[in-house]
């Protein structure tokens, strides 16, 4: 019964009904007994509200009401502060979301923050894979890791349908504890088995049965993968996209089956020199990092003393998942605190703008707080009331930012990398993003109300009684409204510079030329390879295929090279020049390289600055050939000739090749890279697995795209076709349209800013007009002219912006190292940012200060000093 009193005791008309009730009974008490007997009523009903219980609670619950009631009163007030809250803490939701999605989000498995990663790193390489024999003997001689388990990313053909063409899709081999480990029960069916390790038993993601079987996949169906059909014992939950940020599986195999799927002669699993496994695995109970490291190393010196010519100079490293994703992608991180630093920017912004008009509004209500504070009411108390009505204006303020950071995430999720299999980023708004804009909102509530209430309440009673004013106080709080507008411009300053450079540099990248031709040009790939092709057959089917295209009508010219410029999925080639020291321990380099055909430079139009380029002589019997770009021979033959000059390709069985040409340094991954060195190997002395043929059309490249396909129908109907594109698309999705995405978005953080900026002025001159309206009347009514009075307002406002400005410049010159080295080519902006800037902050304080100077100049003198 206590229990449901005190829950009854919150509610408003329970409460109503028992003061009424209470007081009757007080009165009609001290009719029988007299005042003197019963004492204070109101101490009396004070005590009798104590038993109720929860007072905290119900006062606080007052508190909220009158908050209210006095928000509702300043509904202008309001709108505007939790607009400017809500568009500060919208940019950051949304700046959060991709960084969530690029680096901090954890994976959906059990337990994320403990799995751990573990990886092999060398001189050459910190992000070595490891072999099936390596991890096999780790899982069995490690005491201080369970639960270990690895796995392969793997593109493969795969089709539903037995008489469907197969699809290109990506596959993920895993170990058979794979599901376990991980804590990811499949939604329908079953995991695999420690008795399915090398049978053809397939789980698939939940949006692939989703696409080929119902909401509800017939478990015991199969796919057909690689040509092989395997059986699906279950289907991943929706939640599951496997381990890697970017690319999800869509089928999930026994790493067993690698051996048939790649129907190698050479089982992968006894190979302990193909180092191309993810392993990552859980801390046995008790057992820290450090411990673990120790217990790995020593396994793995054991291991490179035992196999020295496969685990030569390899060392063991065990990283939390957030540590690995740090150090693998350095640009990434790189981006997030650029943009992650400019919308905090924006938001300290908006709160010093909140501040601003909190404490005018406590200037307003100063009489009022006088009046509460001399008839008993504690400081704290009203603290604790301003502060609860700062909380719901930021609540406010957060519920409208979640609007506004869906739409900058809906802005976010158009950006995408065109590949198949697609590579995604994955920018969604959950729980993750609505807890951070609520602590957005309470930091903010901190940081905007608490230094404005704690001043509303250190006033002077006497003039506060008296004019409502604050005295000298009042004059040291105006000159802390200047600073906070100061600064509001100062930082605005810093987002446009950045928003400038973000433009120069986007507009430098499009008005660039490209480095290889892309009109009348269309590529597409194919991988033979998957439907089992021996490499004898696979040339031979690269070599009819290019007949046969070269044939076609339209066509032009034909060429074949692993990677096409700028595209997502670039190659890479180790290699060991010639003559070049390297650093104690290392032996060779990984550098981005292509094996091409003969054909190749001639119809992309890539330019050979020296030497030559590849010839049909240039055959598997003839002497090995390489071709290096400029920044390579710069790198590792610094002042010499590279022509003659001989890399050890680790590819080609260790054999030389020589240098007989020199190509013209390009962009080989993103627009904006600095210059990176790369090698071209002859297709002929290097075959692969999987190339891409490159066509030059007479017409409209994209008109060839259905003929080309027949083409390759007619070789082979089965053989998968992807990435079948003009290559002018995948140029404008690279090297503009990304970076068009990432403009818009500073941009539009950059005009908030100016928004935000601007407002704070606005409103800090127009209390000043309205403060000095009896000064103003004096003025006009002794003579001055209208001019004047506009030009005495308009002056505050531009001194207080060319303070602004100054310390923006200052903070600039601090911003602009860090912004350059997060976006390669921003440091190169024309100084005409740096003059378009200043300009326009001086012209919309300006325009701030021009309605406000029109009100006062247009003062009737009488009025203003009757009203006054």
């Amino acid at each position: 019964m206590g229990m449901l009193r005190r829950l009854k005791s919150l509610w408003p008309g329970w409460r109503r009904r028992e003061e009424r009730e209470m007081r009757e009974e007080l009165d009609a008490l001290a009719g029988l007994a007299g005042p003197k007997e019963l004492g204070n009523l109101t101490l009396a009903m004070e005590d009798a509200r104590a038993v109720w219980g929860w007072t905290w609670l119900g006062s606080l619950a007052g508190d909220v009401r009158y908050a209210f009631r006095s928000l509702r009163s300043q509904p202008a007030f309001v709108a505007v502060a939790a607009l400017s809250l809500a568009l500060a803490i919208g940019a950051n939701s949304a700046m959060f979301s991709f960084a969530d999605a690029l680096l901090l989000r954890p994976l959906a498995v059990r337990d994320a923050a403990g799995l751990y990663d573990i990886s092999y790193t060398t001189p050459d390489n910190n992000f070595e894979g490891m072999s099936y024999p390596d991890y096999r003997d780790l899982r069995e001689k490690s005491r201080s890791v369970s639960e270990l388990i690895a796995y392969r990313l793997v593109t493969v053909a795969a089709a539903a349908d037995p008489t469907a063409p197969a699809r290109v899709r990506l596959a993920a081999m895993v170990s058979d504890n794979y599901f376990a480990a991980l804590g990811v029960a499949p939604s329908v069916g079953r995991a695999f088995s420690p008795d399915e390790s090398r049978s053809p038993a397939a789980v698939i993601s939940y949006d692939f049965g989703q696409q080929y079987a119902g909401p509800q996949p017939a478990l015991g169906g199969t796919v057909r993968i690689n040509g092989v059909q395997f059986q699906i014992v279950g289907v991943a939950p929706k939640s599951f996209t496997g381990l890697d940020r970017f690319s999800h599986p869509t089928i999930y195999v026994p790493l067993g089956m690698w051996q048939r799927l790649a129907a190698s002669s050479a089982d992968p699993l006894e190979d302990r020199a193909r180092h191309e496994l993810v392993v990552k695995g859980r801390l046995a109970a008790g057992v820290t990092p450090s411990a673990a490291q120790a217990e790995l190393a020593t396994i793995g010196a054991a291991l490179e003393q035992e196999y020295p010519a496969t685990d030569r100079n390899r060392r063991i490293a065990v990283q939390t998942e957030l540590a690995r994703r740090i150090q693998q992608t350095p640009r990434f991180v790189a981006w997030i605190k650029m943009l992650m630093g400019l919308v905090g920017l924006i938001l300290i912004i908006a709160c010093s703008n909140l501040a601003n008009l909190l404490l005018v509004r406590a200037r307003a209500r100063s009489r009022e707080i006088a009046i509460r504070l001399s008839i008993g009411a504690g400081r704290l108390r009203l603290i604790r009331q301003l502060m609860t009505e700062s909380l719901l204006l930021a609540g406010l303020g957060g519920a409208a930012g979640l609007i506004f950071g869906y739409g900058g995430i809906r802005l976010l999720q158009t950006l995408s990398v065109p590949s198949e299999p697609p590579s995604v980023l994955p920018v969604e708004m959950d729980w993750r993003i609505v807890e951070f804009s609520l602590l957005a909102a309470l930091a903010s509530c901190l940081a905007f109300g608490l230094v404005p209430a704690w001043q509303a309440v250190r006033l002077d009673f006497v003039s506060a009684l008296k004019g409502g004013g604050h005295g000298v106080a009042g004059q040291r709080r105006t000159m802390g409204r200047d600073a906070l507008v100061c600064g509001q411009i100062a930082l605005a300053m810093v987002v446009l510079i950045a928003a400038g450079m973000f433009l120069a540099g986007f507009r430098k990248m499009a008005l660039s030329t490209p480095d290889f031709r892309v009109e009348h040009i269309i590529s597409f790939d194919t991988a033979p390879a998957l439907l089992h092709y021996k490499p004898d057959q696979i040339r031979a089917f690269y070599r009819q295929l290019a007949d046969r295209v070269r044939a076609m009508a339209g066509v032009a010219d034909v060429a074949m090279t692993e990677s096409v410029p700028l595209s997502p999925s670039q190659s890479v080639i180790t290699v060991a020049p010639e003559g070049y020291q390297f650093p104690k321990g290392r032996e060779k380099t990984i550098e981005f390289g292509s094996a091409v055909d003969a054909g190749y430079f001639r119809t992309l139009r890539v330019e050979i600055t020296r030497g030559r380029a590849f010839t049909e002589d240039d055959r598997a019997d003839s002497r090995r050939v390489a071709i290096v770009n400029e920044q390579f021979a710069k790198e590792y033959w610094p002042n010499q000739d590279p022509i003659g000059k001989r890399l050890r390709l680790d590819k080609a069985d260790g054999q030389w090749a020589e240098v007989v040409g020199v190509a013209k340094t390009g962009h080989y991954l993103v627009v904006n890279e600095p210059p990176a060195p790369y090698v071209y190997v002859p297709y002929e002395q290097n075959p692969r697995p999987r190339m891409t043929l490159v066509v030059q059309s007479i017409g409209e490249a994209a008109e060839l795209a259905a003929p080309l396909r027949d083409v390759i129908r007619s070789v082979d109907a089965n053989v998968p076709v992807f990435n079948l594109r003009p290559i002018s698309v995948l140029y404008e999705s690279r090297a503009t349209g990304t970076w068009m995405q990432f403009f818009q978005m500073v941009g539009t953080i950059g005009f908030i800013g100016l928004v935000l900026a601007t407002t704070g002025l606005y409103g800090l001159i127009a209390y000043t007009v309205s403060r000095r309206v009896k000064e103003f009347g004096i003025r006009v009514a002794l003579g001055a002219r209208r001019c004047d009075v506009v030009w005495l307002v308009e002056r505050r406002g531009l001194i207080l912006a060319g303070i602004g400005i100054a310390a923006g410049g200052v903070l600039t010159m601090l911003a602009v190292p860090f912004l350059a080295a997060s976006f390669l080519g921003l440091d190169q902006s024309p100084a005409v940012v740096y003059a378009i800037v200043p300009a326009l902050l001086i012209a919309v304080s300006a325009a701030a200060s021009f309605v406000p100077a029109g009100r006062a100049a247009g003062l009737d003198p009488l009025r203003a000093l009757r009203e006054e």
